[in-house]
Parts: C-alpha cells; structure tokens; sequence
C-alpha cells in the first residue's frame, strides 16, 4: 500500500508545475491528457489583465432565404474594460459558414466585429448554426448562435 501512494505522489509532482530557476521564470508542463491548440494565442500571462467583451446578440435569426443564397450578419463586438480587446480566432461549426473579424486590438471603449456569412447551398431546412470566438477574455471563448429557414429550389 505504501508503494502504490509513493507511486501516485510521483506521478502527481511528474505532472505538475515545473519551476525553472533560469532568470526566476515560472513555465508549466502539460500532463499527458491535456490538448492544448497551438493555434490558441489566448493564454494570459499572469502580468496581462483579462480583457472584456460585450456583443449587440449572441443569436441572430437570418428568417427565411432560398437555397444557394449566402446570408450574412455582423456581430457588433464593444471593449468596455480596461485593456486592448484582442480577437484572435473565430471558428464556424461547418463548412458552410465563412467567419470575419477585426484583427487589429479593440482599444478600451472601442468597437469591432465578427461577421458570419452562410452559405445554404445544398442546404435545407432549418439551420443552426454556431461560430466560437477566441479572445484575451476570462474565459478565452465565446459562442455566437445563427440560424434560419433554407426553402428548397
């Protein structure tokens, strides 16, 4: 039994923060389970302030539109907080839907965007669809909601 918590206690410190004593930096190791997306720039450092966002909706309804139509609507993105607002992915559920976004840093009190355009070729029926915001926020993500009627040909 004292062989099997020696064993866990191991494993534990194996899996956990590494100090490194290289100019009193602090990095982390990540335990075999975690998936982090090299992609996500949104890590925080722990000097950097979280920023915040606010949007006009988090749905929109496009109503009804015929097959092979493209809808689009933008999201209005607002930066109430303190810091510069840094959008740094937008990602759409499927393929139909083609995402844009301001790139540059919202300043405080600024205001920005995130447009979905849909694409209902080959689509029918009612649609809901979903595309993820990735930001310097706490929590880093946001999911935005749109949907609609696609009427056959």
């Amino acid at each position: 039994m004292r062989g099997v918590i020696v064993a866990m206690v191991f494993v534990w410190f194996a899996c956990t923060t590494v100090t490194s004593e290289d100019k009193g930096t602090k990095s982390s190791t990540a335990t075999p389970s975690s998936k982090a997306d090299s992609r996500d720039s949104t890590s925080l450092s722990p000097q950097e302030p979280a920023a915040k966002i606010e949007f006009d909706k988090m749905e929109h309804d496009f109503g009804k539109i015929r097959e092979g139509e493209k809808a689009s609507y933008r999201f209005r993105v607002k930066n109430p907080g303190t810091v510069p607002l840094r959008i740094t992915d937008v990602k759409p559920s499927c393929g139909c839907t083609v995402p844009a976004w301001t790139k540059e840093p919202i300043p405080p009190g600024g205001e920005g965007f995130v447009e979905v355009i849909f694409d209902s070729q080959g689509r029918s029926g009612e649609q809901l669809k979903t595309v993820t915001v990735f930001a310097n926020t706490d929590p880093p993500t946001h999911l935005l909601r749109f949907r609609g009627i696609v009427i056959p040909k």
